[in-house]
């Protein structure tokens, strides 16, 4: 069967394919990549809001259609079915039917904080928490990626209230390690929301917990506060505070790191991915000696092509193996 052939089976039509061969064509670079290449199912958030989207599909698509082996998945594209074992049970034997490795989940849990001011609240999420951590441990994921202090910070801003958080989140997160450590399942951080894309106050967590257990999942794009007010009736308003270089702050994120994105937003008619400089990227995580996965996390954004979900996943993915090859 044809890659096109399973992208039809697997529900992509024509639009889907559109426009495809620019970005798979072309010959290879010679040499091997330095990192292994891991397909993140938030690359498909497209499909998921289209109501397209099954991610008992998901292994066949990223062995058949995109020819890699891991899958980092995303714990609110599935949350309601993972309360349903024969659900995670056949989201594991896909995995194995196709030869492929379950890496990481990644965990959002809204209102369920692991950095909460709240200790009551913030022990309700290490309990939350604690059934991701079961359900990697029988798909055979090596760790859950976690967010720690709070979306709806309210009181950003006030005079030691950065302090405040820490110095809960770290009290969250170590009562979380103490279960994964139970179940061999490590427990990433990523630089994603609130102080977390502070490279600094994220490195001041991970020396804080000192657990082999504890690590980062660092993503290249990720390195400006952002926070979530809740307003009443009108929803939640966003908030940005302070910004760090991304560059400087990805080094400074490598040494603790045990999973990694590659975050794309858009790419030209070369392949290069226009928000990001990826030889930059590629350089730094070389010379950190990292050597585990790299996850496809595409979210389309930003001047370049056009591009559907399947599109923008498989030119992360060439650009990504072109760029390691002239690395090597």
């Amino acid at each position: 069967m044809t890659r096109r052939e399973h992208l039809k089976r697997l529900g992509f039509g024509a639009a889907g394919l559109a426009g495809l061969s620019w970005a798979s064509g072309g010959a290879r670079a010679a040499g091997q990549p330095f990192l292994k290449i891991a397909m993140g199912e938030y690359s498909l958030n497209h499909t998921l809001r289209a109501g397209k989207y099954n991610p008992l599909h998901l292994a066949q698509m990223t062995r058949k259609v995109f020819g890699l082996d891991a899958i980092d998945y995303v714990s609110t594209f599935w949350a309601e079915k993972a309360k349903d074992p024969a659900f995670v049970g056949q989201l594991k034997s896909r995995a194995e039917e196709y030869g492929v490795l379950n890496h990481v989940i990644l965990v959002d849990m809204r209102n369920l904080e692991l950095g909460d001011l709240d200790e009551s609240r913030r022990k309700q999420a290490v309990e939350a928490h604690r059934r991701w951590i079961d359900i990697a441990e029988f798909l055979g994921c090596s760790s859950i990626r976690v967010n720690l202090n709070r979306i709806g910070a309210e009181d950003y801003g006030k005079p030691g209230h950065k302090e405040a958080v820490f110095k809960a989140s770290v009290d969250g997160y170590r009562r979380l390690l103490a279960y994964g450590a139970q179940k061999n399942i490590g427990i990433t951080v990523q630089n994603h929301i609130g102080y977390s894309c502070d490279p600094d106050w994220l490195v001041a967590v991970m020396k804080a917990v000192n657990s082999k257990y504890a690590g980062i999942q660092a993503d290249p794009d990720h390195f400006e506060e952002h926070f979530y007010v809740k307003k009443s009736d009108e929803g939640y308003e966003a908030r940005k505070g302070a910004s760090f270089d991304k560059y400087k702050g990805l080094a400074k994120l490598m040494p603790y790191t045990k999973a990694l994105n590659a975050k794309t937003h858009a790419f030209d008619r070369e392949g290069n991915e226009t928000t990001l400089d990826y030889d930059r990227i590629l350089r730094i995580v070389l010379k950190s000696g990292y050597r585990g996965y790299i996850g496809i996390e595409w979210e389309p954004e930003g001047p370049g092509l056009e591009m559907s979900d399947v599109q923008g996943i498989q030119a992360t993915k060439d650009m990504l193996v072109k760029k390691m090859a002239e690395l090597a």
